[in-house]
């Protein structure tokens, strides 16, 4: 590296090592250069090259790439983007028109336009762009694969409707997915736009080192197309300065990156939906469903847009693909969207279609239940020991995912959660005081789903409820016991008197195992006042207690528990003797 960085024209060179816990085989080490430019360092430009390139107009949008495009550049997930454009397409009032539908149906697998589309979209250009935009031919587009072309492209109903014009009549979403619609309609028909790419080769001169530098840049030359959507911007997009050949350059700054082959990037929605649609699975109508339906079942996870496989959604597809190896390939699913259609369009007898797919099937899934263990009675071996009894621990799999555990359980009971890479955490903690015994509340699971709990947790009856959007359910004031019977259960049994967001309501008290009502408006007036005043009276004597913070500050209603997560570290353990156990495979 310090020859490489001498013979490029730097001086004082210093090369500094440090380790990647994160990274593997050569990306283990991060290596970083210091070093000044030499002030005699000299580079004559060798050679130039410039070319013109031209980039063509995307086709008008079909789902696919509807949802693509939107989760890219609007930052809009699937669903999102299927149900604000059902709102165009639907119809959105317009002063002085009524309730306009402003773009076409917007399920569709196809590229193709109506001659009145065209013909309006090219008058259009022609009109605001000048000729020079407008081509001599409409372009045409191919179709995707297995495209049953049964509507039309996704486009404006009408393209004299600018997004500006309609602006206030939409919301902040419409008008985006407006914009991005009507941009892509308008410049589909438009002319490519053209670059000039240009590439010089700078050779060290002051000292011959062998040293070449590669410099690229492109300048626009004609926006064709870009007129409708904008330049993209790109981050690498650089301009270089008029160059000649044999001029003498001076270097001012030299940096030096190190570089690594990067694995495939994770699937995002947008790449998800287009791998779904080059895979033929699924259809316009089911892209956004689909990815609803893994996040919702947690087999997967999103960060930073990103998706992750969960411990869940890894055991499910290994137990999958062992049971059942044929029905998990991509291309049997492609085969059978395939059959699905010949049935609709082309009749073909379906009893034979499941007959032949349900005897194979019945047969994996007889094998499957014979033979296939339970993914909770399945260990894997880590290379920790247990800091309770110092047996070998493992990795198991539990109702939250995978968890190292003792490996003398169920003798002994030690576990801990773990991080992507198979490392112990500490447990987490919330930055929540317990108000009956000061002590800091820790996040617990159980059988109706999250809550706080003291550290002392069961000895510390407190409990702190977190409802299904992740909020926390501040304490309310007990009920007060009346002296109203439940006229649903055998024992009448007495009521209990709550305040609701609409006012006081009487339950039975033995509920759950009664969930008897009583109508408050239906009670004596004399006596909803009467129990009115009584309840005051009482969560006056009886008020909740404060939930703060570690250091005193209140925590108000629908608190997003996740503010409040304080991360419990990475836990200590010492290695187990024989460590040579594989480490647990990342998600």
């Amino acid at each position: 590296i310090q020859r490489v960085a001498e013979a490029v024209g730097l001086e004082n060179v210093t090369v500094t090592s440090t380790d990647n816990p994160s990274g593997k085989g050569p990306a283990a080490t991060v290596r970083t250069v210091e070093a000044t430019v030499a002030p005699q360092t000299r580079y004559t430009v060798a050679d130039i090259q410039t070319r013109r390139t031209t980039r063509k107009p995307s086709a008008p949008f079909i789902t696919s790439t509807l949802q693509q495009a939107a989760a890219s550049q609007l930052g809009f997930r699937t669903q999102q983007t299927m149900r604000v454009a059902q709102s165009l397409y639907e119809g959105v009032a317009l002063p002085g028109e009524g309730e306009v539908g402003l773009i076409t149906y917007m399920r569709t697998d196809s590229t193709h336009l109506s001659g009145e589309a065209l013909t309006q979209v090219r008058d259009y250009i022609g009109e605001k762009f000048g000729a020079k935009y407008l081509p001599e031919k409409p372009n045409f587009f191919g179709k995707t694969k297995q495209a049953q072309e049964a509507h039309e492209a996704i486009r404006p109903a009408d393209i004299r409707r600018h997004p500006n014009d309609i602006a206030r009549a939409l919301n902040d979403q419409q008008l985006k997915l407006y914009r991005l619609i009507w941009n892509r309609f308008a410049a589909c028909q438009m002319t490519p736009a053209q670059w000039d790419t240009t590439t010089a080769l700078l050779h060290r001169s002051d000292k011959s080192t062998g040293a070449v530098l590669k410099a690229s840049g492109r300048v626009l030359v004609f926006d064709g197309f870009y007129r409708a959507t904008g330049v993209p911007a790109t981050s690498d997009e650089q301009l270089l300065p008029p160059l000649t050949e044999t001029q003498t350059l001076a270097p001012f700054s030299i940096d030096a990156e190190q570089l690594f082959t990067k694995p495939p990037a994770r699937y995002s929605e947008a790449s998800l939906v287009k791998a779904l649609e080059a895979g033929g699975i699924g259809r316009p109508s089911t892209y956004a469903s689909i990815i609803d339906v893994i996040q919702n079942r947690k087999y997967v996870e999103q960060i930073d847009r990103s998706f992750w496989a969960t411990d869940l959604g890894e055991v499910v597809i290994d137990k999958l693909v062992e049971g059942f190896p044929r029905l998990m390939e991509i291309s049997y699913t492609e085969q059978m969207e395939l059959k699905l259609d010949r049935i609709e369009l082309q009749h073909t007898d379906w009893v034979t279609m499941l007959q032949e797919f349900y005897g194979p099937f019945s047969e994996a899934l007889a094998k499957a239940h014979d033979n296939l263990v339970h993914a909770k009675a399945e260990t894997q071996p880590a290379v920790y020991q247990c800091p309770k009894c110092s047996s070998r621990t493992c990795y198991r799999f539990g109702k939250n995912g995978r968890f190292l555990s003792c490996g003398s359980y169920p003798d002994c009971d030690y576990a801990a959660p773990i991080d992507r890479e198979g490392h112990p955490m500490l447990p987490e903690k919330v930055d929540v005081r317990c108000p009956e015994d000061g002590s800091q509340m820790m996040l617990r699971n159980g059988r109706f789903g999250p809550f706080l709990a003291s550290v002392n947790y069961p000895e510390t009856k407190f409990v702190i409820n977190i409802d299904k959007k992740g909020l926390i359910k501040l304490p309310a004031p007990p009920p007060l016991l009346t002296d109203q019977p439940c006229p649903k259960c055998d024992a009448h049994a007495p009521m209990n008197l709550r305040r609701g967001k609409r006012g006081p309501w009487l339950g039975c008290s033995t509920f759950p195992k009664c969930r008897g009502r009583a109508g408050w408006t239906k009670l004596d007036e004399a006596v909803r006042k009467k129990l009115e005043s009584d309840l005051d009276a009482f969560e006056k004597k009886n008020k909740p207690p404060v939930i703060t913070t570690m250091d005193g500050t209140p925590i108000g209603p629908d608190t997003p528990i996740a503010v409040l997560v304080v991360s419990g570290g990475k836990a200590s353990l010492d290695l187990y003797d024989d460590a040579s156990a594989p480490r647990a495979k990342s998600a």
